[in-house]
């Protein structure tokens, strides 16, 4: 089974349960708060506990089987970063998030406020269901290829079953071309049954075609190769007519005309497979990376055995010195496979066709010395690719770690915005009641400029300034004075700005695909927020759109000036930003033609930027080349048979997950089901079944 599969799969079952299980809280929570809001608190704090406790153990769950699968399998897991990244944090909700929420609601059962408890603890409950889905999300990402590939799987099969039926109808009843008034009633029950069959196909290929769609987009922002892989997949059915052709199948056999239909039933199924075969082309660079140093392992543990026999080898016996020249010879085969991915090896496989030559002249001490060179070849290619596997790794969780803190710093900036949006237009008297979330926030802005990258000093942490202007900001609303605060809160968007610009810029030096499609984001938040301002230019509320006019204004040159934004979108977003800040400008002074002008070459200088942004994203280059070779077969033993796919350690044997999905929400149930739908080590498969009965009892505990 694949590792990552294996431990993917969990982080998704966990987020997509407990999510559900909070959803399910939540709801009983207001249901019971209809005759009294404090009733239905005492039951629900000690449901969070429990909550909180078993996302806990879920993360002690997947901790374990990762460690009993690396040691047991002996095998490099190249995710186990990823896999301790999500234990983190669950770990992080389990206490902390969950923690704030029993607080809130002890305390809403306790004070004289329950409501604003209560409301905090919804907010809190929200944050921990979003932490949750977002982990789930990643883990559909990962998933696609598996899950798309297993539906392409049902169809294919489907449509082999609708091609037997055809074809037995055909031969054995003799019906082709037959006038359907001449026909029995055996002879129509028989055409009925095989259109149903061609029926089936077809709907099997149209979920197909459905899921090939959802999981290239589910994947394209964690995983873009296999989201480019599966969009390739799915053009092969459509540039196939295989959907057309399976309905003008099932017309052809009704029609009697079962020949036409049976070649069209083949069409489709060639083109299921094209696209099957497609989707098993390896484009995930870290499993390339796993592959070709497993093969270096193996081509090793060959090479040690084959040059073990031939120091033992009698020259004598010719069976003992065919069979010792034929190892050699698969020492060979293997090495002119591995020198596609090591170009060092080239030597190596010279030194190893020349020790089978040796071998079979009786030649053993020399054979001994070639083949020891092929050792010392397969050493340095083993080195080279754990370096290599180890650099990705180093790559893939900095990017991860600037993608999170990219969405944190635009988190903290959206709900900057929301705040001061009610604080403008708040009065004295309201201003006092947004101290406490603006508190909140500069608490959060603190943590977050405690995450940026090392080394930055204070004077070039943004957020850490953002903090602290939010702490002013707080102290101002307290003291009821919104205008106070305002400015505040302005200098805090305005150090979030920076502090977004340069998080992007961190996020292009690890994936510039990744930051490509965050400016691009961005820019859509621009356009949409000016195309606000615009209609409340055109409804002449000039001054009331000309602040938010000049922040957006502000907003876009701190995007121009990013080091994340492509060269040629950084002029256009600066025009962008000149146009806003004349528009702003001239709403101020009540010109509204002025404003409007102005705004419109805002927009089209996003645009602009926009189509650069794009442009930028088509032109980039793949680190690496998708592998057109179908993977290799495995080898068979007493324990597994021979097959296509990644190497499965062990006996086989399904796990029974029958029953736990159903706490699952419809959506989720479906996505994590297509994943653990796969063959697993049975010394595992009671540990993974156990894992999953405990994660529906959250359910039943609640």
């Amino acid at each position: 089974m694949s590792t990552f599969v294996s431990s993917i799969v969990r982080s998704a079952v966990a987020a997509g349960c407990l999510g559900a299980v909070l959803t399910f809280g939540i709801a009983g929570a207001e249901e019971h708060s209809k005759d009294s809001p404090l009733r239905a608190v005492k039951p629900l704090e000690g449901s969070q506990v429990r909550l909180g406790d078993q996302i806990h153990r879920t993360s002690d769950s997947m901790r374990d089987l990762l460690e009993d699968l690396q040691q047991n399998i002996g095998v490099q897991l190249g995710e186990k970063d990823h896999v301790k990244k999500s234990t983190e944090k669950l770990d992080t909700v389990s206490t902390k998030m969950v923690g704030d929420v029993v607080d809130a609601l002890v305390a809403a059962r306790r004070s004289d406020a329950p409501k604003q408890g209560l409301v905090h603890a919804m907010d809190s409950q929200d944050k921990v269901i979003n932490e949750l889905r977002e982990l789930l999300r990643k883990a559909q990402g990962k998933l696609a290829p598996q899950a798309t590939h297993k539906v392409l799987e049902a169809a294919i099969k489907k449509q082999e079953e609708a091609i037997a039926k055809t074809r037995e109808t055909r031969v054995q009843k003799e019906l082709d071309g037959k006038p359907k008034n001449q026909l029995k009633e055996e002879e129509k029950k028989a055409l009925a049954e095989t259109k149903e069959k061609q029926k089936d196909a077809t709907e099997e290929l149209d979920k197909a075609l459905a899921e090939l769609k959802t999981q290239a987009e589910n994947s394209k922002k964690e995983n873009p190769a296999a989201a480019e892989n599966i969009k390739k997949a799915e053009e092969k059915i459509e540039k196939a007519a295989a959907k057309e052709k399976s309905n003008e199948a099932q017309n052809d056999i009704a029609e009697n005309k079962l020949r036409a239909a049976e070649q069209k039933e083949n069409d489709v199924l060639a083109a299921l497979k094209e696209a099957d075969k497609q989707l098993a082309q390896n484009t995930d660079k870290a499993d390339k990376l796993e592959k070709n140093l497993d093969d270096l392992k193996k081509a090793k543990e060959k090479q040690e055995e084959a040059k073990k026999d031939t120091q033992n080898l009698d020259p004598k016996n010719d069976k003992a010195v065919a069979q010792a020249a034929k190892e050699q010879g698969e020492v060979s085969k293997a090495l002119d496979e591995l020198k596609k991915e090591n170009a060092p090896l080239e030597k190596a496989e010279k030194n190893s066709d020349q020790a089978a030559n040796q071998i079979g002249e009786n030649k053993p001490k020399e054979a001994v010395t070639n083949q020891e060179e092929v050792l010392k070849a397969l050493d340095a290619a083993i080195k080279k690719a754990e370096a290599d596997l180890a650099q990705d790794q180093n790559k893939t969780d900095n990017a991860e770690q600037a993608k999170d803190n990219l969405a944190k710093i635009q988190e903290l900036k959206q709900d900057q915005k929301d705040i001061k949006d009610k604080t403008d237009k708040a009065d004295n008297k309201d201003a006092s009641a947004l101290a406490k979330k603006e508190d909140a926030l500069a608490d959060r802005a603190k943590d977050v400029a405690a995450e940026q990258p090392a080394g930055t000093p204070d004077a070039q942490n943004p957020v850490a300034e953002a903090a602290k202007a939010m702490k002013e900001a707080a102290k101002d609303l307290a003291d009821q004075k919104p205008g106070e605060a305002a400015k505040e809160e302005a200098k805090a968007l305005d150090q979030l700005n920076k502090a977004e610009a340069q998080a992007l810029a961190e996020l292009a030096k690890t994936d510039p695909a990744a930051a490509d499609q965050a400016v691009q984001a961005a820019i859509g938040e621009l356009q949409k927020a000016e195309q606000g301002l615009q209609d409340q230019n055109a409804q002449g509320q000039t001054q009331e759109a000309a602040k938010p006019q000049g922040d957006l204004a502000a907003e876009a040159q701190a995007l121009a000036e990013s080091g994340g934004t492509p060269e040629p979108a950084q002029q256009a977003l600066g025009e962008a930003a000149k146009a806003m800040k004349a528009a702003a400008q001239a709403l101020q002074a009540g010109q509204q033609a002025e404003a409007a002008q102005a705004q419109q070459q805002a927009q089209a200088a996003l645009k602009q930027a926009q189509a650069a942004v794009g442009q930028a994203l088509a032109e980039a280059k793949p680190d690496d080349k998708p592998n057109n070779t179908p993977p290799p077969p495995k080898g068979e033993s007493k324990d597994h048979k021979a097959g296509e796919g990644k190497y499965t350690y062990g006996k086989t044997n399904t796990v029974d997950h029958s029953a736990w999905n159903v706490m699952l929400p419809p959506k989720e149930r479906e996505a994590v089901e297509q994943g653990v739908n796969s063959k697993v080590p049975a010394k595992y498969a009671r540990q993974v079944k156990l894992y999953y009965q405990n994660m529906a009892s959250a359910k039943s505990d609640n």
